[in-house]
């Protein structure tokens, strides 16, 4: 029999994957894979020692893969506490670069790790999905970890990954804590910090609710320094996106449709997109960024709100160009393409321009697929993920985001499934 806190475990995982993490999208109607592409599962969890439930990865220069299981690991800890920090080399052999003991040294990491270029990781842990056990952590080249922020300062429930700046500091954020007379419960509406070389911690900004609530997805940083996020929900209070966030509102939904802001080189706080649930989207997912300052990133809701039921919109994908201010939407999905991205997921942007995300349901066996969108809009569906049968599969089923390869390839984790059950990380080759 399951105890309680696996139980919670499973679901904050099932409904709260941001920073971190990369989304949640529903074909209604399956799309036909592309035979042209194939997959290899590079590593199927155990959950001891290796981990359990893995989320997004990171690849280097070499080609190894790096990130961050959700709970297992150690034996003493149980599948639904703890987690690790994975290495997966190209041939896909696994490594345990750090085992998280718990207690005050963190535990279930959901966001993925930040390498610098000395081989240093860098991350944060959720917790207990409240203010327990949330750490800012570094984990040296040798294994060795530092608490850089304990659990009393963090503002609880860190899913986002950390960006290590140009200018040598730690930037990210919390989706809970800055104010506390702000949001559902006097939990806080969220707030931005910096963490220095010499491990001061400073708050940045802590959101209102008029400019957000609820950052989710990371930092991104443009060639000037300056800094770029989205705030889930917040913004425009007479408008409603569908909630996912512990903890929850009694209507499971979020006041406000999200923001995307700027915080600029001399510290100045700028919303620079306000979403309103119509054509624009509403729920912004996490950014990323191109070479000319151009930010992209999955809206939850808003766009079409035709079929299926929903007064919230089926989801966007959106651009805003940082240089002009202009914000546009490329894609929209539609009835036959429907998302439902309650899980904070980034695209992935190869150098023509072509957008890459991975679904967690739908595609020819419901267990999700590996999309496109090319530069002109269009949707593909690439690979499909094989079919799920009392909870297990081959190649793993729900998706938290994509890697590029150097050969047009990609990598991605898989938060279950796997001959194990509990997840894998996948290769998929044109």
């Amino acid at each position: 029999m399951l105890n309680k806190r696996f139980c919670r475990t499973i679901h904050r995982v099932a409904i709260h994957r941001v920073a971190i993490v990369m989304s949640l999208l529903t074909v209604i109607a399956a799309l036909p894979a592309n035979a042209q592409y194939t997959g290899t599962v590079l590593h199927t969890f155990t959950a001891s020692p290796d981990g359990a439930f893995p989320g997004p990865i990171i690849r280097d220069a070499q080609g190894n893969l790096y990130g961050t299981s959700y709970s297992g690991g150690l034996a003493s800890c149980g599948y639904g506490t703890c987690g690790t920090i994975f290495k997966i080399d190209p041939a896909g052999n696994e490594t345990l670069v750090f085992d998280f003991p718990g207690g005050s040294d963190g535990d279930n990491p959901i966001a993925t790790v930040t390498e610098d270029a000395a081989g240093n990781f860098y991350g944060t842990t959720e917790g207990d999905g409240y203010f327990g056990l949330s750490v800012i952590y570094e984990v040296n080249a040798s294994g060795q970890e530092t608490v850089l922020v304990p659990n009393a300062q963090t503002g609880g429930a860190l899913d986002s990954p950390l960006l290590l700046g140009t200018d040598g500091n730690i930037y990210g954020m919390t989706p809970y804590g800055g104010d506390y007379s702000c949001g559902y419960d006097n939990s806080g509406c969220g707030m931005l910090f910096e963490i220095t070389p010499s491990g001061e911690f400073t708050m940045l900004h802590a959101f209102a609710g008029s400019d957000g609530i609820r950052p989710e997805g990371g930092l991104v940083q443009d060639s000037k320094g300056n800094l770029y996020g989205a705030a889930f929900a917040g913004g425009n209070e007479n408008c409603e996106t569908i909630g996912f966030q512990y903890p929850y509102d009694p209507n499971n939904n979020e006041t406000g449709c999200g923001t995307i802001y700027e915080v600029a080189a001399n510290g100045t706080f700028t919303v620079l997109h306000t979403f309103t649930g119509k054509t624009d989207g509403s729920g912004p997912l996490g950014l990323i960024i191109d070479s000319e300052g151009n930010l992209y990133g999955i809206a939850q809701n808003g766009g079409n709100h035709q079929g299926n039921g929903t007064i919230y919109g089926l989801g966007t994908i959106f651009k805003l160009a940082t240089t002009t201010g202009a914000f546009s939407v490329p894609f929209t999905f539609t009835p036959q393409i429907y998302q439902d991205s309650r899980y904070a997921s980034h695209l992935v942007r190869d150098s023509e321009g072509n957008l890459y995300g991975a679904q967690q349901f739908g595609g020819a066996n419901n267990t999700g697929c590996l999309f496109r969108i090319n530069r002109s809009g269009k949707y593909s569906d690439l690979y499909d993920f094989d079919m799920q049968i009392q909870g297990r599969n081959q190649d793993g089923f729900w998706a938290v985001g994509v890697a590029l390869g150097s050969q047009g390839d990609f990598y991605t984790s898989m938060i279950y499934g796997g001959s194990a059950g509990f997840g894998t990380v996948f290769h998929i080759t044109p």
